[in-house]
């Protein structure tokens, strides 16, 4: 595909000087050191990845508009296919090495997780998919996904072809209006980077955690890059301006990092790294490099620019790795492990940088014939063939298997027997806190110990009619009907209650994630939700009235006190009370039996109690308090539930020893929770029969 755009009839097309800068490899080289240097040390955002962004724009709008310039068309398939040979070998390399690493040693509950964010990296929409996850990638640490770094390479594929398209278009344009190229691509980027950077900034103050992710969020900083290679490093300076500019430039680049963490990106704070590259592009434009921009010229630099690409690929996984085999050294990564890993990081991207150039070759023909030919010449489609498109098929393979090996897995851990009934669960609690259990090691945690109904089924939010029909469960003909409606907490519960309501009472999931059944000022503590949550909560109601369920359950996160929610008021618990008692009401109207089943408390980090290995250990991280102010927050909602019409169920004794005020963590030789937040699958199912005596036999289920 091409397009040919006309040429200024009064100036003559002349190439321009194709002028190697080693300064550009240098800012690489930075930008990778940046990214895996922080991921190590900070658990934060460096800058690193935007200035990967300012450079694949400078790079792309020097090559496409230099090309229609001197051509007047661009090939675009060859354009493609040389951005794809140069990205594809590293990227399915290490995919490839992730997987089979993945395969062999993570365990069979993790398998859909890890496959489909493999597939998801080699089809280059990793970053959407963790937008749909609302992972925090500032704060997502070093339990996530070892190919969670793709999310930067799926922006640069998708912006790298929408680009491409954008300067066909700007091609055409100029070929229609008989413009000169450059002045056209200039007016084009300039409007693309404003309305991308107010898309950015619309989505930070919106919903930060999904624009981080968001291509269109991030076209800017490429627009930036591009205007740089079109207009601003044609202005030739002086050698002492270019020196103050690259140094400053060089400056705000390395301190990028050291910004508040939780100021959002790519927002205003964005502007400071890609300010920084800015000036290094700039200053390096016009002459021979000086100032900061020398620096950047240093040979051992210039080299590691050379496989920069690869440092940033391996570094993650490298680092994950490591975590798993030694998590006590883990948080946080000391001084020294940190250096070797970033030494065994560079050393693996260059040994790979150098096997696949030697993969990348075949022996010439011609070479028998002709002495003065290369003995070896460069196969590019090789490589390409058999990397990123053959793990994309492999992973996509793995996909169609996994809800199978996940259903199996699930299947094959050994549940303890439900609990009779609430006195012998709360004398197991009790037991549980004045003697810590030493986890054994064969515990499960995290996404492996949610509920099928989360993690095969995706029922964490039912927002639609699909989901509807997706997220009921029991006999499609049965005559009574359950509704568990809440924020996630209410997709926890759902083990429990299909096992105490059998396949004769059709259980219904209907709640949203991050949306307590509430409405009004106790949604203002999460920003923006307020909206969406009313929104959906309103539609539940609707539907109730026209479905008449024979009993709604509620149960959402408490907002309780404590590590994380210090931003929230003394009264959130009469805010969330009041907020429902207006649901409630409606409901009750309608016909319609009400329960209030409070959520789980919140524990600590699950991590530190797995890993205690004696009942020291066990007793200082396998235990939350549970004081005053947590209890009045739930006495607070239970009031005010209970004057709206709903039945109150209160569970802090499901959870924790009121006497000894503890929750622990490891119960009846099972983890309580798969997160700090939420019940995990097994302990849902212990609580089936006290689910069934205190929530559903009063009821007459």
């Amino acid at each position: 595909m091409s397009v040919r755009a006309e040429r200024p009839t009064s100036v003559p097309a002349r190439p321009e000087p194709n002028r190697y800068r080693s300064d550009i490899q240098g800012l690489r080289a930075i930008a990778s050191l940046l990214v895996a240097s922080f991921h190590m040390w900070f658990g934060t955002v460096s800058g690193g990845v935007d200035l990967f962004f300012v450079l694949g724009g400078f790079l792309l709008a020097t090559t496409l508009v230099g090309e229609l310039e001197r051509r007047g068309s661009i090939r675009a398939w060859q354009y493609v296919k040389r951005t794809a040979t140069r990205l594809f070998p590293m990227a399915g390399l290490v995919l490839l090495v992730v997987s089979v690493v993945l395969l062999l040693t993570a365990p069979a509950l993790s398998f859909q997780r890890n496959v489909t964010d493999v597939f998801a990296a080699a089809t280059y929409w990793e970053n959407w998919r963790l937008a749909g996850d609302a992972t925090d990638y500032i704060a997502a640490g070093h339990d996530k996904s070892a190919v969670q770094h793709f999310w930067a390479m799926s922006v640069q594929g998708q912006s790298t072809l929408l680009l491409l398209g954008f300067v066909l278009l700007l091609g055409l344009i100029a070929k229609v209006g008989r413009w000169p190229v450059r002045r056209v691509a200039t007016v084009g980027f300039v409007l693309l980077t404003a309305a991308s950077f107010a898309y950015a900034l619309n989505g930070v103050a919106v919903d930060p955690v999904p624009t981080y992710y968001s291509t269109w969020a991030r076209l800017w900083e490429f627009g930036i890059g591009a205007i740089a290679a079109l207009v601003i490093t044609r202005i030739h300076l002086p050698k002492a301006v270019r020196a103050v500019i690259g140094s400053v430039g060089l400056l705000l680049v390395l301190t990028a990092g050291l910004l508040p963490s939780e100021w959002p990106y790519p927002g205003l704070i964005a502007l400071y790294p890609v300010g920084g590259a800015l000036l290094v592009l700039i200053a390096g434009a016009s002459g021979a490099p000086t100032g900061g921009n020398r620096l950047l010229t240093w040979k051992p630099l210039v080299w590691l620019g050379g496989f920069s690409y690869g440092l940033y690929l391996w570094s993650w996984p490298i680092l994950k790795l490591f975590v798993d085999l030694f998590p006590e050294r883990a948080e946080p990564v000391s001084f020294f492990d940190g250096v070797i890993l970033l030494a065994v990081s560079i050393a693996v991207a260059w040994v790979t940088s150098r096997l696949l150039k030697m993969v990348g070759r075949v022996r010439n023909p011609v070479a028998q014939v002709d002495a003065s030919a290369p003995k070896w010449k460069p196969n590019p489609r090789l490589i390409t063939s058999v990397t990123v498109p053959l793990v994309a098929l492999v992973a996509f393979a793995g996909v169609q298997i996994a809800p199978q090996v996940h259903e199996d897995a699930i299947e094959a851990i050994e549940l303890a027997p439900a609990v009779d009934n609430l006195d012998e669960l709360s004398a197991v609690v009790a037991e549980a806190a004045a003697q810590p259990t030493v986890p054994d090691g064969t515990l499960i945690t995290g996404a492996e110990a949610r509920s099928e109904e989360w993690e095969l089924d995706d029922c964490v939010s039912v927002a639609s009619e699909d989901a509807l029909d997706r997220c009921a469960y029991g006999s499609s003909d049965a005559e009574r009907e359950v509704w568990l409606v809440g924020d996630s907490q209410a997709v926890t519960w759902a083990p429990g209650f299909r096992e105490a309501l059998g396949e004769d009472t059709r259980l219904q999931l209907m709640g949203l994630s991050m949306c307590p059944f509430t409405s009004g000022a106790a949604l203002d503590s999460i920003d923006h939700y307020r909206e969406t949550c009313e929104g959906h909560n309103e539609w539940v109601v609707d539907l109730a009235a026209e479905r008449l369920p024979d009993l709604v359950v509620i149960s959402y996160g408490a907002w309780w006190v404590g590590e994380g929610y210090e931003h929230l008021s003394d009264d959130i618990g009469v805010d969330l009370g009041r907020g429902s008692s207006d649901y409630v009401r409606e409901l009750t109207e309608l016909g319609v039996d009400v329960v209030w089943l409070d959520s789980v408390p919140p524990t600590q980090d699950l991590d530190e109690c797995m890993e205690a290995s004696t009942p020291a250990q066990a007793a200082g991280s396998c235990e939350t308090p549970f004081g005053a102010e947590r209890q009045l927050r739930a006495d607070q909602l239970a009031e005010i539930m209970g004057e709206s019409g709903a039945t109150v169920v209160p569970t802090a004794s499901w959870f924790c020893d009121g006497v000894l005020g503890v929750c622990p963590s490891v119960v009846a030789g099972m983890p309580v929770h798969s997160d700090p937040t939420h019940i995990g699958r097994q302990y849902s199912l212990y609580l089936s029969k006290v689910i069934g005596d205190r929530v559903l036999a009063p009821k007459g289920f």
